[in-house]
């Protein structure tokens, strides 16, 4: 068993490492996006960036999960090829036609996203830029049905380095502001694209199934409530802050999101895109359930200390890397961080619900949740601005984890421990609380008040002792073996052994 959890967190940390380092690249464009755009620049940048997903997600109602679901269906290599190569060519066709659409009359999407046809460049440079993520969805997909996480890693930083430094060219260099950035962000994409769909087709070679498309969108189809619904709880307070309090407040909003968000980009979504091919694979062993267990709990302990960590700090991070404009949105990181936490253990219990093939339940967890989410949004936004936005954020994931968990562990039931779980978020709260309370201008002495709670969170949860001793033997062992693999041609490079010398 330890030697399975060592493999997961292997891959994990293999994607954990692509994204963090991705995201430190990426969130260097923060402070720069804060000099060189006003609040309502970035809020139009916000709201387009979020309408984009939205196509993403209707125009592929849960093609790329029906994807992955059918390449671990099956052995037969001929199967997966088609597969893959069916699902690649549907999005080539839909993100086609759909961005020929967008790019011929972006006037009356601009207006109708922001109350101005002023945006249709930028509306056209979207649509060019959406193409070629989106069709390059299925090319992601393929790489972690094979497990090929260091060339996943590789193609992300790519693109994200490309990417930043086409921005700062752009923007900085020849001054074209907003446009700048969905000039860049387009660019980088094809490169990518190209890659992408070079090394999918030459491996699965064109084969177009109309069975098998039908039968991909039967079993995505369903899941479309739960992508919107994920859309819905991540996203739809800005749309509901631009109607009731501007665009500028999306802007100011929007800037301490994304540092909330750091949870889901180096926490969760690299555990989900190694959990979801693996879950597969685990259920399928007699000691899948006890396995799930002790995974569930390094899951949710990781995310609650991260959460913690984050929040501790998130001031002085704010006064280092924000522009002024924007040093207000510092305050909605915590309860909007631990909102996360507890969203990335929702998704958790999801996998037990896909392995038992209850879509339907899925479904209606997210037509539940998109409901309630839209009317705490309705209300609270109204009444509270952005500290509206951030509660509703909070109950509504609150709401969707408690769901899943209750219909999942029904499915396929295994132990949550949860008193251990609750012990660690009671003593995060409590320390940030104490963080808080003591209200200190100075800097220095701030930081080294917040690093003496920090050891305390640490030591706390140390005395857990959720790492066990033959993970960690496990994990040593395991990555030792790679470190010696990867070194092992250099030392045989010995002066005179390649020509035969002795």
């Amino acid at each position: 068993m330890n030697e399975q959890l060592a493999k997961l967190f292997r891959n994990a940390a293999v994607y954990g490492f692509g994204r963090i380092l991705g995201k430190v690249i990426s969130f260097l464009l923060i402070p720069f996006y804060t000099f060189y755009f006003s609040t309502a620049e970035y809020g139009v940048m916000e709201i387009l960036n979020l309408a984009a997903m939205i196509a993403a997600v209707v125009l592929a109602p849960g093609l790329s999960t029906a994807v992955m679901r059918f390449f671990y269906d099956t052995e037969d290599e001929h199967e997966r090829k088609t597969v893959i190569s069916t699902g690649l060519i549907t999005t080539l066709i839909v993100g086609g036609a759909v961005t020929a659409l967008a790019v011929l009359f972006p006037q009356w999407i601009s207006q109708a996203l922001l109350g101005s046809g002023k945006y249709r460049v930028l509306i056209q440079l979207l649509a060019v830029g959406f193409f070629f993520t989106f069709s390059a969805d299925i090319g992601w997909v393929y790489l972690r049905g094979r497990q090929r996480s260091t060339l996943y890693t590789f193609l992300t930083q790519a693109f994200l380095v490309t990417s930043v430094l086409l921005n700062l060219l752009f923007v900085a260099v020849l001054k074209l502001g907003l446009a700048g950035c969905f000039w860049a962000n387009a660019a980088a994409g094809a490169v990518i694209w190209v890659i992408l769909l070079f090394l999918t087709f030459r491996d699965v070679g064109l084969r177009f199934s109309a069975r098998k498309l039908i039968s991909l969108l039967r079993f995505g189809a369903p899941l479309f409530t739960v992508w919107m619904a994920a859309f819905v709880l991540n996203y739809s307070d800005r749309f509901f802050l631009q109607r009731f309090w501007g665009i500028e407040a999306v802007g100011i909003y929007a800037v301490g999101y994304k540092f909330a968000y750091i949870l889901s980009l180096l926490a969760i979504q690299p555990f989900q895109l190694m959990w979801e091919p693996q879950s597969y694979e685990i259920s399928k062993r007699d000691d899948a359930t006890s396995l799930f267990s002790r995974i569930f709990l390094l899951y949710a302990a990781g995310l609650i200390s991260v959460a913690f960590l984050l929040s501790m700090g998130i001031r002085e991070v704010f006064e280092v890397m924000v522009g002024a404009r924007f040093s207000t949105g510092y305050v909605f990181v915590p309860l909007l961080a631990f909102a996360y936490a507890i969203q990335g253990m929702g998704l958790f219990f999801e996998a037990g619900l896909l392995i038992r093939k209850k879509n339907l339940t899925l479904s209606l967890i997210g037509i539940v949740s998109t409901v309630i989410c839209l009317l705490l949004n309705l209300f609270l936004i109204r009444s509270f601005a952005a500290w509206g936005a951030v509660w509703a954020t909070f109950l509504s994931f609150a709401f969707l984890s408690a769901a899943s968990y209750w219909f999942s562990v029904r499915a396929y039931a295994f132990h949550c421990n949860v008193s251990t779980i609750l012990k660690l978020a009671a003593w995060s709260t409590g320390l940030l609380l104490a963080s808080v309370a003591v209200p200190i201008q100075s800097l220095p002495l701030r930081i080294v008040i917040k690093l003496a709670l920090a050891l305390i969170y640490l030591a706390v949860l140390w005395r857990q002792r959720i790492l066990l001793e033959g993970l960690l033997a496990s994990l040593w062992a395991d990555s030792a073996a790679w470190l010696r693999k990867r070194l092992s041609p250099i030392a045989n490079r010995v002066p005179g052994q390649a020509k035969g010398v002795n």
